[in-house]
């Protein structure tokens, strides 16, 4: 199944009841720009002034990945050394992870490798990954380019986007197309009601009770 064969569509509806919970983790050194980009994809929101998350929040919407319901948990981890110990437990059941660095940082892209191996560590190995290179709409100030980071992806076999939290650019498609490679691995599960239990083992939360009207929006 190729990414164009997958729809994903915002569901608007409060009273809709999702099947299936699925968890994305998004790490990179502090003040890279996660929980820019995940407002920006949740609510289309963004904050000029910024304030260091502590521990681990997250946000979520619903989604129709194709003909079925989610409940998309993103969560948004402290970048900082010190809050480690509190965040390694939110990596469990996560089926996906961005790793964010700054453009206009070359340390944060220097630390890619350290984020991955936290990943590898406390995740399971059939995680899906991407990497994303925030803060373009700084072109001026950029520090890491895009060949480099290219060659970083490339060794490490992770898909790369470089994208804007400010002005928007690439967030929606970054996490669409993350969402898009975890249904991807995901679908065959889905549509066999023999492997419920395989499903929540996984950390996949069924619910089958999804009679109410729904309203929707094209996503991706």
């Amino acid at each position: 199944m190729s990414n164009k064969e997958i729809s994903i569509e915002e569901v608007v509806s409060p009273e809709t009841k999702e099947e299936f919970k699925l968890k994305i983790v998004v790490v990179g050194d502090s003040g890279v720009g996660k929980t820019n980009l995940i407002k920006r994809f949740i609510s289309n929101e963004f904050s000029e002034n910024f304030k260091a998350t502590i521990g681990v929040e997250f946000m979520s919407k619903t989604y129709r990945i194709n003909k079925h319901l989610f409940k998309v948990e993103i969560w948004d981890t402290a970048g900082q050394e010190r809050y480690k110990s509190i965040t390694a437990v939110y990596y469990k059941g996560a089926k996906g992870a961005l790793v964010v660095y700054d453009i206009t940082d070359k340390n944060t892209f220097d630390n890619i490798d350290k984020w991955m191996l936290e990943i590898k560590d406390k995740t399971s190995k059939d995680i899906k990954l991407m990497i994303i290179g925030n803060k373009i709409d700084l072109k001026d100030e950029r520090e890491v380019k895009n060949e480099e980071a290219m060659k970083k992806a490339e060794s490490l076999r992770i898909p790369l986007m470089e994208a804007s939290a400010l002005d928007s650019t690439n967030v929606k498609e970054a996490f669409c197309d993350l969402l898009k490679e975890i249904y991807k691995d995901m679908k065959d599960n889905l549509n066999n009601p023999e492997n419920k239990y395989q499903n929540e083992k996984k950390g996949i939360d069924l619910n089958t009770n999804n009679n109410s009207e729904k309203k929707k929006s094209k996503c991706c």
